[in-house]
């Protein structure tokens, strides 16, 4: 392949300047030029004498298409076009019109008839036994971590005699989630509703909700200190593949005539799986939390549990008994530094207990505290005792430019946090200097594949029901950082990171020919950091279409559109949703006044070398 560099070029030439000068010029872009086979490694030489793949792997991927936010019904909308097959060579996209879903969300199964309220009251149900409800829908594809945008409306009194609502999205698959607004008190209590899988149609539809009436769960728990601790307390239900919650939530009261056993009545719908057919819904969670508002030095868990864990005799109800104790918290205070040096460093700090002292270690508990530090370094919290995994992440970002010295990576460490004494100095955090992830990058011929971007983002996880829950007990997760940069004339690239596992792509400009290098899952260990070596960009596939809207001659003009590659434990599968456990970014492009487009799909996904930083 060969390297061009437009006007700078052109320029260069007039002035009779070597061809060693231009591509040494700070401004050389690379492109994909080629006058034979020979220039393409493994690859051929086309017609436009662009280098190409003989063999493309990636030929079933998901299209994001997001037409210009122009005013049109389609503007800003997010379009996905799952299981594109590829394999013919070209790739029309065709966006369904917007549909306009209406529908009202009832209540005729209720055992207790909430009544229409009056003047001044709260209106709880119409006559049509419609309700006032917040009414989400979520695009499945969430599920897969792209961030999907939901819509979300609420179902309001329209024409005095109905609670309605109306709202337009692009046809697909949608997890729905229903909230009924809650009554003045629980004498009626109207639990969510959440339906997966729900297919929404092209053009006008209705979708009526019917609230089921509720399920109970007597949830007991045994206190034998009969302190009152547990007043205040209050227990819900919730979905653990979505985090919603299911049920309503109610406060803990003592069973009549007892100081040590406490008692809740749940009212809750069982998730609705729409689609597919035969799927089941996980094994829902209880969490039970203290009272909202306690001052920080009071410091208490939330503690989750599985239901079934709960239920072993009778489905309806469970008591929790391995929960007898709430240890005393303890005042720590310490400081952020650099490492080595007693220069402050203002930084936010999350401290994730894993284990709490003097709590049953069968007890799943979440207790997290969130630290500012300002920039003189010093913080103090109050914890619980037991031993934590403590992130801290300076303010100042990784960009190199913006800094006047090396940036600083974000630490992660484990603290043990003794019972006594009350009062705790002394800790010290020391941050050490970002890690590099370094390499060169060059075309089939061996040319640096120069200006290109580069880029790392951290390796989001599949939302599993495990996953749910770890990251419930681990209350914010850490996610590591990295900087962005350009790769040099000579094709070295050298960004900065934190300690994590990253997606990275080399993103050559749009009119280079070139396709995108993604490397998934990259591991950047701990004062190591990352050598990748010569990278050699993958060969390009391209492909050609139009987006257009369905059933009618309109094309999408400055259409945004975005391939995604499906990934099943970090590595391509073409079986599509039925396998996958997360997408990722291959390309993008955008389509031209005409609708048209080129996208350049890269032929295989790059994998990150074994070895690490020297």
């Amino acid at each position: 392949m060969k390297r061009w560099l437009g006007t700078t070029l052109l320029l260069g030439l007039l002035s009779a300047c070597d061809v060693a000068s231009v591509k040494e010029a700070p401004s050389t872009i690379a492109r994909n030029q080629c006058q034979n086979n020979e220039d393409c490694d493994t690859g051929l030489c086309g017609s436009d004498q662009q280098c190409r793949s003989r063999t493309p792997t990636l030929q079933n991927v998901l299209f994001e298409v997001t037409p210009p936010a122009d005013g049109s019904p389609i503007g800003g909308a997010q379009f996905l076009l799952l299981n594109n097959d590829l394999s013919e060579g070209s790739a029309n996209l065709v966006l369904e019109q917007i549909s306009q879903v209406t529908g009202k969300v009832t209540a005729a199964k209720f055992k207790c008839m909430p009544r229409f309220g009056q003047a001044g009251d709260v209106l709880v149900m119409a006559n049509d036994l419609s309700v006032p409800a917040q009414v989400s829908l979520t695009p499945t594809t969430g599920a897969l971590g792209l961030y999907s945008p939901r819509a979300v409306v609420q179902a309001a009194l329209r024409e005095d005699k109905y609670f309605g609502y109306s709202v337009n999205v692009p046809p697909g698959y949608y997890d729905i989630y229903v909230q009924p607004n809650q009554q003045p008190d629980q004498s009626c209590p109207a639990p969510p509703l959440l339906l997966r899988g729900q297919q929404v149609k092209k053009g006008t539809s209705t979708l009526d909700f019917e609230l089921p009436a509720p399920s109970a769960f007597e949830f007991h728990v045994t206190w034998p200190r009969g302190d009152g601790a547990l007043e205040g307390w209050t227990v819900d239900m919730l979905d653990p593949e979505s985090g919603r919650t299911i049920s309503n939530r109610v406060q803990l009261a003592l069973d009549e005539g007892s100081t040590t056993n406490y008692h809740a009545t749940l009212s809750y719908n069982r998730v609705l799986i729409v689609n597919p057919a035969g799927a089941q819904p996980g094994d829902q969670l209880l969490r039970l939390s203290p009272p909202d508002g306690l001052p920080e030095s009071a410091a208490a868990p939330t503690v989750l549990m599985a239901r079934s864990a709960l239920a072993l005799f009778d489905a309806d109800s469970g008591t929790l008994t391995d929960f007898t104790t709430l240890p005393e918290p303890v005042h720590v205070v310490g400081q952020v530094t650099v490492e080595d040096s007693p220069r402050p460093v203002a930084a936010t700090v999350t401290l994730v207990a894993t284990e709490i002292t003097g709590i049953d270690s069968g007890v799943l508990t979440s207790f997290v505290r969130n630290v500012s530090v300002g920039a003189n370094g010093t913080f103090d919290v109050h914890l619980l005792p037991g031993k934590y995994r403590v992130s801290t992440v300076p303010q100042a970002p990784l960009d190199l430019s913006m800094l006047e010295m090396a940036p600083l990576g974000a630490d992660i460490r484990t603290w043990t946090v003794p019972s006594s004494p009350s009062e705790q100095q002394g800790k010290v955090i020391g941050l050490s200097k970002a890690l590099s992830v370094t390499g060169r990058v060059v075309d089939a011929s061996g040319d640096a594949v120069a200006a290109a971007q580069v880029q790392a983002s951290a390796s989001p996880l599949p939302v599993t029901p495990s996953n749910f829950l770890r990251e419930s007990l681990a209350g914010s997760a850490f996610v590591p950082r990295a900087s962005a940069g350009r790769v040099t004339g000579n094709g070295d690239f050298d960004l900065k990171t934190d300690v994590g596992t990253f997606d990275f792509s080399v993103r050559p400009d749009s009119d280079t020919g070139f396709s995108w290098l993604v490397m998934p899952r990259v591991s950047v260990l701990p004062s190591a950091g990352k050598y990748l070596g010569l990278i050699s960009m993958p060969l390009p596939v391209p492909y050609r279409g139009t987006v257009t809207i369905a059933d009618t001659p309109d094309v999408v003009p400055g259409a945004l559109v975005r391939a995604y590659a499906y990934l099943k434990d970090g590595e391509y599968t073409s079986n599509e949703r039925s396998d996958a456990d997360s997408v990722l970014q291959v390309a993008e492009t955008r389509s031209d006044k005409n609708g048209e487009f080129t996208i350049f799909i890269p032929a295989e996904l790059n994998h990150a070398p074994d070895h690490a930083a020297e």
